[in-house]
C-alpha cells in the first residue's frame, strides 16, 4: 500500500505496462525517491495468480513478461546502472530464454525481449536527479547483497 502523496510524487501505476512488471516499476520509482518497500507480515491479500491471463505459463503472459522485464530495466536503471549490471541483466535474460524453452515458449519469450526493445521509447524513463543519487547508489548495494546470498544457496 502506498500513501497518496507519495503516489503524487512518483506516479501511479504505469498504463503501458498492463500486467506483469507493473508493481516491480511502481515499486522501483519509490525506491529511486528514497521511499522503504516494507513486507508488512500481518497484512491479508487475496490474489488470483494469473487471472488476467488465465494459466500459469501461455503465450500472451510470457511475451507480455518478457517485454515488460526490458521496459523496467530501460526505464528505471539510469545509464551506469545498465553498464554496471549488464552481465547480470544479460544471464537474468538468457536463464529465463532456457527456462522457457524447457516449457515450450522459448521464441515467444524472444519474441516479449524483441517487442520490449524495439517499444521502449513509448515508455517515459524516470528523469535522473543528482539529490537521489544516494538511493541509486543503496539499490545497487541492495541488488549485489541479494545477488550474493542467491548465489550461496
Amino acid at each position: 500500500m502506498y500513501n497518496k502523496a507519495i503516489l503524487e510524487k512518483i506516479g501511479l501505476f504505469d498504463e503501458n505496462f498492463f500486467a506483469y512488471m507493473e508493481d516491480v516499476d511502481l515499486s522501483y520509482r519509490a525506491k529511486i525517491n528514497g521511499y522503504k518497500n516494507i513486507f508488512c507480515t500481518d497484512s491479508v491479500v487475496y490474489h488470483i495468480g494469473s487471472a488476467t491471463s488465465g494459466s500459469r505459463y501461455n503465450k500472451f503472459k510470457v511475451k507480455l513478461a518478457a517485454r515488460n522485464n526490458v521496459w523496467t530495466v530501460y526505464k528505471n536503471f539510469p545509464i551506469p546502472q545498465k553498464i554496471l549490471n549488464f552481465i547480470f541483466l544479460f544471464l537474468g535474460f538468457l536463464i529465463k530464454y532456457l527456462f522457457f524453452v524447457k516449457k515450450g515458449f522459448g521464441k515467444t519469450y524472444l519474441e516479449g525481449i524483441k517487442e520490449g526493445l524495439k517499444t521502449r521509447n513509448k515508455i517515459n524513463k524516470v528523469k535522473f536527479s543528482k539529490k537521489n543519487t544516494k538511493n541509486y547508489f543503496k539499490i545497487e548495494w541492495k541488488l549485489i547483497v541479494n545477488a550474493v546470498k542467491f548465489l550461496k544457496k
